[in-house]
């Protein structure tokens, strides 16, 4: 049995999987932000969106007026591995130096992922599984082994990543760099967190209008 096999997550649900495309560097981007959350934060997709769900009496609510459910983390399973292969190749950290610190943070998200799902061995087991990608890449390993495609994969094909790919100028990678740089290091990283947050707003609308 490979691994993808021992950690595969069930369907929940008939969905539209167009709906469930997302932006490799934007789900990056979110789960570094979702490294700054609470506890108990779960994310909803929408859209082909990221949102989150701050732990509070209506979250369950919310949960299941949105038909939302932890199976859905299957669906950040392929954008974490193509945005690992493009953000993390040496011509783009040579580029982007920073960007392994955005990457460690999004590692860091994960981690606090499998602290809200610690009930739950199947979705901790893939989350862990998620890390060891993101840590193939920091760890310059390039094991690929690693990844196995899934019934996701061919909806990333070039012409598609061409697209998400054109959202993300070199000034837009440098904003969000800059601003990940400051929750690592700054005591004010709540405020800091809120400013990626607006950022990431306009970002996702236009890939919604992409996708």
């Amino acid at each position: 049995m490979d691994i993808i096999s021992a950690t595969i997550i069930p369907d929940n649900k008939i969905v539209d999987l167009n709906l469930y495309i997302l932006d490799p560097l934007s789900v990056i981007i979110k789960l570094a932000i979702l490294s700054n959350k609470a506890i108990g934060t779960k994310i909803h997709i929408d859209k082909n969106v990221i949102y989150f769900q701050e732990p509070g009496p209506f979250q369950s609510l919310c949960r299941i007026y949105y038909n939302d459910n932890k199976t859905d983390l299957q669906y950040i399973y392929n954008p974490i591995e193509i945005a690992c292969k493009n953000y993390l190749s040496k011509q783009s950290i040579q580029q982007n130096p920073k960007i392994k610190d955005l990457f460690k943070c999004a590692q860091n998200g994960l981690t606090k992922l499998t602290e809200t799902y610690k009930s739950c061995s199947m979705i901790r087991i893939c989350l862990y599984y998620y890390i060891a990608l993101i840590a193939n890449y920091l760890d310059e390993k390039m094991n690929d082994a690693l990844f196995k495609k899934d019934h996701m994969t061919p909806f990333y094909n070039q012409e598609m990543l061409t697209n998400l790919y054109s959202v993300w100028s070199q000034e837009r990678i440098r904003i969000v760099l800059n601003l990940t740089n400051f929750l690592i290091n700054d005591e004010q990283a709540e405020s800091n967190v809120k400013s990626l947050e607006t950022i990431m707003e306009n970002i996702d609308k236009e890939i919604q209008g992409l996708v």
